[in-house]
C-alpha cells in the first residue's frame, strides 16, 4: 500500500496526488479493520454500528484490548527450573505490536475526504469548479499519512489482547467469549452467530463472577397461561405491523405477535389512589 501511495506521489499530477489521497484513506481503514479481525474472537459484528476507523479503534478499546493504544514487546525468557530471577533473566524478543492513535487515525482519515474526495461546492454562479482539490495541501496530508502508515508498519505481530477470559452458551450453541475485564454489570452483549438475533444481560455478582441472561420479553400464552421467553432482539427487528409467531414452551401452542400503533392511557398526575 505504502509504495502505491509513493508511486503516485511521485507523478505529481492533480489526478495522481488525488488518486494517492484515496488509496491513503482506505489504507488508513484496511491497517484499523486488520486490527478488528485480530480480536472478533471477543466482539460480535452485530454490535459494530459504525464502520469509520475511529470508532471501530475505540469501540475495541472499550469491549476487547485497551492496550491497544500501547506498543507491546512479546519476549520469552529462560525455564523456571533453572531458578533465574526474572529480572536478572536473559529474554529473547519474539515480536511487537506498534500502538495506534486513534485520534490521528480520526483525524487524517477526515481530512483526507475534506481536502481530496469532494469537488469544491460553488459560493456564487461565475465561481469556477475544480475538478480537484488543492494538490500542495493533498500531499501535505498523504505524506503525514504515509509516515504513520510506516510507524505502524515496524511492528511484526499482533496481539488479540489481555487479561482474563470469561465464556457462556447461547440458546443457539454458539460459545461467546469476552474479557472480563472490560464487562460492565447492566450490559447487554450480543451472541457471536450471525444468524442469532439473541442478547444477554451481564451481571456482576458478589463473587466477583459473571451471568449471562437472556434479554427477553415474556409472551404470556393464549390457550394455557404459561409465559415464554421470546428474544428481544428478534422482536425489535420485526417491520411495523409485520406478524410472527412464538410457540409456548408448555403446550406448543403457536401464540401471534405483531407491531402495532396503540394509544397509551398514562395516570394523571393529579389523580388520587382508589380506596380500597
Amino acid at each position: 500500500m505504502i509504495e502505491r501511495i509513493k508511486s503516485l506521489l511521485a507523478d505529481d499530477t492533480d489526478a495522481s496526488v488525488t488518486y494517492a489521497a484515496l488509496e491513503a484513506r482506505l489504507a488508513l481503514e484496511k491497517v484499523c479493520y486488520d486490527r478488528l479481525r485480530q480480536r472478533h474472537d471477543y466482539i460480535p459484528h452485530a454490535e459494530l454500528r459504525g464502520w469509520s476507523p475511529s470508532y471501530v479503534m475505540n469501540k475495541i478499546m472499550a469491549d476487547v484490548d485497551e492496550n491497544l493504544g500501547k506498543t507491546m514487546t512479546l519476549m520469552i525468557g529462560s525455564p523456571v527450573s533453572l531458578g533465574i530471577k526474572p529480572e536478572d533473566d536473559d529474554y529473547t524478543e519474539i515480536g511487537t505490536e506498534v500502538g495506534f492513535r486513534p485520534r490521528v487515525i480520526a483525524s487524517m482519515w477526515n481530512a483526507l475526504s475534506n481536502l481530496a474526495l469532494h469537488v469544491k461546492l460553488p459560493e456564487h454562479k461565475d465561481d469556477h469548479i475544480s475538478s480537484y482539490g488543492d494538490k500542495a495541501g493533498i500531499r501535505a496530508k498523504v505524506d503525514l499519512v504515509v509516515e504513520e502508515l510506516e510507524r505502524i508498519s515496524k511492528g511484526t505481530m499482533t496481539f488479540s489482547g489481555f487479561g482474563e477470559e470469561v465464556s457462556f452458551e447461547c440458546h443457539c450453541g454458539q460459545k461467546n467469549k469476552r474479557r472480563a475485564g472490560l464487562l460492565k454489570s447492566g450490559q447487554t452483549i450480543s451472541c457471536f452467530n450471525p444468524k442469532c438475533s439473541r442478547g444477554y444481560k451481564v451481571t456482576l455478582e458478589d463473587d466477583a463472577s459473571f451471568t449471562f441472561e437472556l434479554d427477553s420479553v415474556e409472551i404470556l400464552c393464549a390457550a394455557c397461561g404459561a409465559i415464554t421467553l421470546a428474544p428481544r432482539g428478534a422482536l425489535l427487528k420485526m417491520d411495523y405491523e409485520q406478524p410472527s409467531t412464538v410457540v409456548c414452551v408448555k403446550c406448543a401452542h403457536p401464540n401471534r405477535v405483531q407491531w402495532i400503533l396503540a394509544r397509551a392511557d398514562l395516570p394523571s398526575p393529579d389523580a388520587q389512589p382508589q380506596a380500597d
